[in-house]
């Protein structure tokens, strides 16, 4: 079926024309995809779409029951891998990682509680921490020393007093991975609890694409992990939190976002269930996705472009301008090279960019092509 765009009134976005890997057809034409969330090239992999489809003919399109009243044994088995992939003892579904970072902040701290946030976390995290009753205390970036000192000033009523700090593992708009060790340690010292959002980390980053905790050594001991199952893991809709048995039935008990809303679909759960396996079995994918990265970040300093990243595949190519970074992305797409700008108020003022991110989906020749044009275009701009 063919469907016609209708007038929305909204900003001009461009129109997918099929599946996304290394190219996708948008617009009506293909272009290099070097800004999507397909870490692993998995939203089309045919084991993926099979066991989708295998599930979407047997469940039907939802389960059409909220999550506490019943589930599948896809649901489940996709829990079970999720624990097995962050190496803790439970995890639970939600439909989106917002839920289930709302979920966490919203549940396991409350009134006369504090919770403690880097400033550059998701706005998923900042809007959990806005919405639980605790107190909301926000540290610098990457800044222990700030942190430490929050955690150390009076705070909290009588006889409550619990602590949770929260980050990404890899944030998103700068693609640095926290240094989890200190985290762990001031946690420690402070009685507090440790929750890493690893959405753009798991599968991708660490021995095995492990995530965050790998990366740094210290697996095993993070209190909870959330993540999301629409990047690495097939690109489907839905999020989860995964952690120690009693954590995880204390969210599902009490997480009102997890309670009074829908649920991952069977198909989603069936879909990304495979993808995680893939991951799990076949640690090539994460080896070749660190290897277009460095391919990318290499030509793009070569070019003069100022980066910031390093961790992740996570490449911000910094303009400042917001109108030269919207004008860099529209020519750059004209130029068969799809990258999305980023500007104000997603970023401050003066720090618009361009975020490219590759994919293990891309072979060394889209790289050089797409870097190519990087060069063409910058010149063109005086952007270089």
């Amino acid at each position: 079926m063919d469907y016609a765009p209708t007038p929305s009134g909204r900003s001009r976005k461009p129109l997918l024309g099929g599946a996304v890997g290394a190219r996708a057809i948008m617009d009506g034409r293909e272009v290099i995809v070097l800004g999507s969330n397909n870490y692993l090239g998995l939203a089309s992999h045919p084991e993926v779409i099979a066991r989708a489809k295998e599930a979407l003919d047997r469940y039907g399109a939802g389960p059409a029951l909220n999550p506490p009243l019943a589930t599948t044994p896809v649901h489940e088995a996709l829990c079970a891998a999720l624990a097995k992939f962050h190496r803790t003892e439970s995890a639970l579904l939600f439909n989106s990682c917002t839920s289930a970072n709302v979920a966490v902040a919203c549940t396991l701290v409350g009134a006369g509680d504090r919770i403690f946030s880097d400033r550059l976390n998701h706005a998923s995290i900042i809007d959990g921490c806005r919405l639980s009753a605790a107190e909301s205390r926000v540290y610098n970036h990457g800044d222990f020393a700030h942190l430490e000192a929050q955690l150390a000033a009076p705070g909290g009523a009588p006889g409550a007093g619990r602590k949770l700090v929260i980050t990404d593992g890899v944030f998103s708009m700068e693609g640095d991975a926290a240094d989890l060790r200190p985290l762990i340690d001031i946690c420690r010292r402070h009685d507090a609890a440790l929750v890493v959002d690893e959405s753009h980390a798991a599968g991708v980053i660490g021995p095995g694409g492990r995530g965050t905790a790998a990366l740094r050594g210290c697996e095993g001991e993070i209190d909870l992990f959330t993540g999301t199952l629409s990047k690495a893991f097939g690109a489907f809709a839905g999020g989860y939190v995964a952690g120690p048995a009693g954590r995880i039935r204390e969210l599902h008990d009490r997480g009102r976002f997890f309670m009074f809303t829908t649920a991952v679909s069977p198909s989603a759960a069936a879909g990304a269930l495979a993808a995680v396996e893939i991951a799990l079995r076949d640690p090539s994918l994460a080896e070749r996705l660190a290897e277009n990265t460095r391919r990318l970040r290499g030509g793009l300093a070569k070019l003069g472009f100022r980066l910031l990243g390093g961790d992740s595949p996570i490449t911000p190519v910094m303009i400042g301008d917001e109108a030269k970074a919207a004008a860099f992305s529209d020519a750059l797409m004209e130029a068969g090279v799809y990258v999305g700008s980023v500007r104000f108020p997603v970023v401050p003022r003066g720090e618009a960019r361009l975020r490219a991110q590759p994919s293990a989906a891309h072979g060394a020749a889209d790289i050089d092509e797409a870097l190519a044009a990087f060069e063409r275009v910058g010149r063109r701009l005086a952007l270089i």
